[in-house]
């Protein structure tokens, strides 16, 4: 059987198109194994494949940074600042069409996702920054009215700032139409949510502060089902279908972790700014005494999502919230008075066997959690079952 590096590589010379490759990897594994297999529940990184990604991927951030330096010096040279400002949008906008042209090259011909991915970010920054550049010189000299707070701001500038935001799910979206990237996708899905909360700052920025932890839910929870959908779609994880899952579930962790770890903040009574932050709130109740009883609600959020990516079988949910649940760990151990050296000590071991633990019984725990699912059942689309153990 063909491995699906192969078929890439087969994409890359011309001889199939890149559309055909997950699909005739499952055509060929389903053809070798006779049966249709469980899904052995690892989830490959398909996004690198050997150093030559890496060290591709690392040239076009550089010429990236290389491009945006140049721009920036060569347009504080043009006079005067309505001119500079507009100069340097026309530039990034070049500099975004660079990108584009860069994607033809090794996204789209010889399908090298690591770089692509290096190219998608660069695009999407450039693009960003190219609009607001190019409104900010179109508005620049014109006089208005204006107050030290969001609910003051010119209509004009708004628009400003949501075209610009907007850019932050045009961009990586056209590149996913082109190229059918999975990471752009997760991308735009991170680009929506931000312009979302861009878009209620700007409509009421009071509001939207004080309610922004369940804004945040609220916007994980549609980027996780949308991750879902995906996934379901493959349940197998041997597509391009999963690999879409895969960065829309990536995208959706720190929105959940913000929405939830700042809703237990509120409820412990902290500042809605500290929802900004998944440690935030949580750090901020070691200060008000609430610490003990702040972490452990917090801990039991972590488990809550440990059970939630043992049904889907995702891990990178998990991987997320390792911070927050480390701040959380160590906050408990402080409470018995140890010192500084042995809570470092206490904290990162227990984290670590939590990792360990997690990780080695991961599919003995899914085969128990999901023995109710059969293998062949609309359930298993969303809850892929583990294999039968070994005899």
């Amino acid at each position: 059987m063909a491995d699906r590096g192969a078929l890439e590589a087969a994409a890359a010379a011309g001889v199939i198109n890149p559309e055909q490759v997950g699909p005739l990897h499952d055509f060929l594994s389903s053809r070798a194994a006779g049966v249709r297999a469980a899904p052995g529940g690892e989830e490959d990184l398909r996004f690198i494949r050997n150093f030559h990604d890496v060290f591709l991927a690392i040239g076009i951030a550089l010429f990236a940074i290389g491009l945006a330096i140049g721009i920036g010096t060569f347009a504080a040279d043009a006079g005067d600042v309505r001119s500079g400002t507009s100069l340097a949008g026309v530039l990034c906008a070049g500099a975004a069409v660079v990108m584009w042209v860069l994607g033809e090259l090794f996204a789209r011909r010889r399908r090298l996702f690591l770089p692509a991915i290096a190219i998608v970010c660069s695009l999407t920054i450039f693009a960003i920054i190219a609009a607001a550049l190019i409104y900010a010189g179109v508005l620049l000299g014109r006089e208005f009215e204006t107050q030290p707070n969001w609910s003051s701001i010119p209509p004009e500038l708004r628009n400003g700032i949501l075209i610009s935001a907007a850019f932050g799910i045009v961009a990586p979206l056209a590149f996913y139409a082109r190229f059918r990237l999975p990471f752009s996708l997760g991308l735009a899905g991170g680009g929506f949510a931000a312009f979302v909360v861009v878009a209620a700052l700007i409509w009421n920025a009071e509001q939207t502060l004080a309610l922004l932890p369940a804004l945040y839910l609220g916007l994980g929870l549609l980027l996780f089902a949308a991750g879902v959908g995906f996934d379901a779609r493959d349940p197998e994880r041997n597509t391009r279908f999963s690999d879409n899952g895969f960065w829309l579930h990536f995208a959706a962790a720190p929105f959940l972790l913000n929405g939830a770890f700042g809703l237990i903040g509120q409820a412990f009574g902290g500042d809605s700014l500290e929802a900004l932050s998944p440690s935030g709130g949580l750090l901020a109740a070691g200060v008000q005494g609430d610490a003990v009883l702040q972490a452990a609600a917090t801990l039991l959020v972590v488990v809550a999502l440990g059970l939630v990516s043992l049904l889907i079988n995702r891990r990178v949910l998990i991987v997320s919230a390792l911070l927050t649940t480390g701040v959380a760990i160590g906050i408990l151990m402080n409470s018995v008075g140890l010192g500084a050296g042995a809570l470092a000590a206490s904290t990162l071991t227990v984290l670590g066997a939590f990792v360990l633990i997690l990780g080695a019984g991961w599919h003995a725990v899914r085969r128990a959690l999901l023995a109710w699912v059969k293998p062949n059942g609309a359930w298993a689309r969303i809850f892929p079952p583990e294999a039968p153990a070994a005899a």
